[in-house]
């Protein structure tokens, strides 16, 4: 499913669904009725139904908006930075305030949704195969641990997700965006390799780096 293209919206249309966005980050989905989301978006539903044609089609358009922009986040880091090690620090730190932004309850609705789960499915897919070229590099240049790249890429997005996921959460003493910081620190820790001519390597700094956000 590759990303969603349509026509340019109106100001006021543009409106409702970053309110949209919003509600639906904090509050979940799911629950909504179409004249529920009417009255919480401040609109009439004929700008819900001009925005997509259906309560569910609306959803899905929210979703992709969110979901492509959180891509867009982590991906920019990855491809742009001079270094292996600024593109470990970018890409974390995307995907940490991307946590920060959503509750459990978004998670939930996304995960339970078929047009949800398939924009996750998509978004993994594409971060995976920009994490595998950027853990490859790093094996390249000798910062990394030899390892497959793509089970390194796999293993990361798996751990990441599973601790947004709400059973986690219920479960855990900690918050989303913490969560997603220590997989990638406990992640990043164990690839990259140890001290080099008496010098920190590159996580160790980043650690502290990012522990001060």
């Amino acid at each position: 499913m590759g990303k969603a293209k349509s026509k340019p919206l109106s100001v006021r249309l543009r409106r409702v669904l970053d309110e949209a966005e919003e509600l639906f980050a904090h509050e979940g989905f799911l629950h909504f009725s179409t004249d529920q989301l009417a009255r919480r978006l401040r609109c009439s539903k004929r700008a819900i139904y001009a925005i997509a044609p259906g309560r569910e089609k609306f959803f899905e358009t929210v979703i992709l908006l969110r979901v492509n922009k959180a891509e867009d986040a982590t991906i920019a880091p990855i491809r742009n930075a001079p270094s292996v090690r600024a593109a470990v620090q970018g890409c974390m730190q995307a995907s940490v305030d991307q946590a920060k932004g959503v509750s459990p309850l978004w998670m939930r609705d996304v995960l339970l949704f078929p047009a949800g789960r398939r924009a996750v499915d998509k978004w993994r897919a594409d971060i995976a195969d920009e994490l595998e070229h950027l853990i490859q590099r790093g094996i390249d240049e000798g910062l990394l641990r030899k390892i497959d790249p793509r089970v390194a890429a796999e293993a990361l997005l798996t751990s990441a997700l599973r601790v947004c996921e709400p059973d986690f959460l219920a479960n855990s003493r900690t918050t989303m965006a913490e969560a997603v910081r220590q997989v990638y620190e406990i992640f990043w820790s164990g690839l990259f390799r140890g001290r080099r001519n008496g010098k920190p390597t590159p996580r160790i700094a980043q650690a502290r780096d990012l522990a001060a956000v």
